[in-house]
This record gives structure tokens, sequence and C-alpha cells, in this order.
């Protein structure tokens, strides 16, 4: 063939060389190449570049998405918390108090706190019940964190009970019996390390998991196709990220008041103290105890026989 005479006349007259081989397999056995024009492969990259800009504007937006759905999340937590603190307050008072019309009232304020802690437990999509919140804010916290004396029964707290003539150990003394003793847990660790019960773990061990495989090189089609992909999901995961927090903002109940109060005003012309004293609670995101406050902030009238609230000229 006329090809590979000219490569073979082409070695030949260019000497003896170590690279001979491999320019003969690349100038005659090698496809030719596709000449690409100028314009084509600038047009390419434009297009590959404006695709990389709406994807890192996908991506931002995903960013922003998610910044905000924590926000939403970290206020209503916020809340729950708050609420769960003054719950186990008023069941620590409930169990304490003497009097039973004290006992209705802190029975009153903790249905009412209930509720708000029920709908923000939802909202977060937390398993359980608020009040296993609660229960283990009362019950198993403090036996985590006091220590109670095995002579006299104190509970003694570890702040504070630590023995100062016994420094590097874990030991503590009751201040009412001058009892020393150590902490179960600290016992149980001194046995681990002086049993030699720890975990070795060899620096030659090959990994747990199967360690894939390098993936192959792709063309630039494959590529271009791949990002496609990846802009058009993140695309779609910012949307619903952003769908979702905006209606985790709208379903939390954080209502304006005073929107709530027209939009039931529009319904029924009035406002009832008791019943829709819980949709308040559950749409506004407000305390119980403001109920009242916000009613005679908006210029209600309030008519003791029926249990209204109405505006002045609908009294």
């Amino acid at each position: 063939k006329p090809d590979i005479a000219e490569g073979v006349v082409e070695i030949i007259s260019a000497g003896p060389q170590t690279h001979g081989k491999e320019r003969y397999l690349s100038k005659v056995l090698a496809p030719e190449r596709k000449k690409v024009s100028k314009i084509e492969e600038l047009k390419f990259q434009r297009q590959q570049k404006d695709i990389l800009a709406d994807l890192a504007e996908q991506k931002e937006r995903l960013k922003l998405a998610k910044i905000e759905s924590f926000r939403a999340k970290k206020l209503v937590m916020n809340r729950l918390g708050k609420t769960i603190e003054l719950i186990v307050k008023l069941e620590n008072n409930l169990y304490d108090e003497g009097k039973d019309d004290q006992k209705v009232k802190i029975r009153d304020q903790l249905e009412t706190r209930g509720l708000e802690a029920a709908r923000d437990h939802e909202l977060l999509d937390l398993e359980g019940t608020p009040q296993d919140v609660v229960d283990f804010r009362r019950k198993v916290v403090p036996s985590l964190i006091f220590h109670a004396c095995p002579e006299c029964g104190d509970e003694l707290d570890p702040r504070s009970a630590r023995n100062p003539d016994d420094r590097e150990n874990w030991s503590f003394i009751c201040w009412e019996c001058e009892h020393v003793f150590s902490a179960g847990l600290s016992t149980i660790i001194d046995s681990k390390l002086s049993n030699g019960g720890l975990i070795i773990t060899s620096p030659d061990a090959p990994p747990r998991n199967p360690v894939p495989s390098k993936p192959a090189t792709k063309t630039f089609d494959a590529l271009n196709q791949l990002i496609r992909e990846d802009l058009a999901k993140t695309g779609a995961t910012a949307d619903e990220v952003a769908k979702a927090a905006e209606e985790s903002i709208l379903a939390s109940g954080l209502m304006s008041i005073n929107d709530w109060i027209d939009q039931t005003l529009a319904a029924k012309s009035y406002i009832q103290a008791q019943e829709d004293r819980e949709d308040f609670i559950l749409r506004t995101g407000a305390g119980a105890t403001k109920f009242n406050k916000w009613m005679k902030k908006a210029g209600l009238y309030f008519n003791k026989q029926t249990g209204r609230w109405t505006r002045w000229e609908d009294r």
C-alpha cells in the first residue's frame, strides 16, 4: 500500500532511532483525525461553559434552600426545647403541689403546653411523643447526672462532690456522711484498662468494605451528558427542598397573629375564647398565655356572657 510504503521510506530515511516503531504505528496505523473547525470548537466550549454556569447556579440554589430548611427546623427545635423544659417544670410543680385548686391550674397549663409541643414535634417528624422526651428529661437525665451516696442515699452533683484528696481518680465524697466512693463508670473503665480488654486493630489489615475500581475515562459527549443530568437533578432537588421549606413554614403555623384574627373574624365574625384558643396556638405559634393579650391588642371586645371576642361595632 502506498501509505505503508511512505511510512517505511520515512522511517528509513530518518535513520536509526528508538522511537521509529512508535512513529510508524502512530503515523501509519492510527486513524485519521477529524478536523474540527474553530467555530464549532468555540461553540462547543461556549455551550459547555453555559451548562457549567447553570449547574453552579442550581447548586447554589440547592445550598440556599437547604440552609433555609435548616433555619426553619432550628427555630421549631428551639421552641420545642423551651416548651419541653416548661412542661418538665410544670410536672415537677404538679408533683410537689398539695392544693387542689393549684393542681387544676397547672393541669390547664400542661394541656396548652402539650398542644404546642405536639405541634412542633409533628413538624420535625420525630419518633415517639413529646411525653417521651419529657419523661426522659425528668426521670433518666437526673439519674445520669447525679450520684447517690451508697451510705445515706443523698444525691450528689459531680461538679461539687469531687474528692479533693484523690484528684487522679474519679472518686466522690458525700459531704453529709463523709463517705468516699467511686463512680460505677470509672470502675468499669479501670477494669477494662487493667485487664487488657481493649480493641486492637492491625494497621496492615485490608479495608473491610470492597474498594470500587477507578472509573474509566469518558468522552466529551458522555461528560456533557453527565453534566446535563447533574444539572437537572440539582435543579429538581433545589425545587423540592425550597418547596418543602416553604410548606414547613406554612404548616408550622407561623402565620401572623393579625392575619389569623382577620381570617377568623371574616369567617364567623367572632372568636370563641375556649374553642378558638387551640387553633390560635397551633396556627400562630404564640404562647397559650398570650391569647387574651393579643385579643385586647387587636382592639376586640370580650363578652363575658357568650365568651366571644368581637369587634366593637359587632358586639
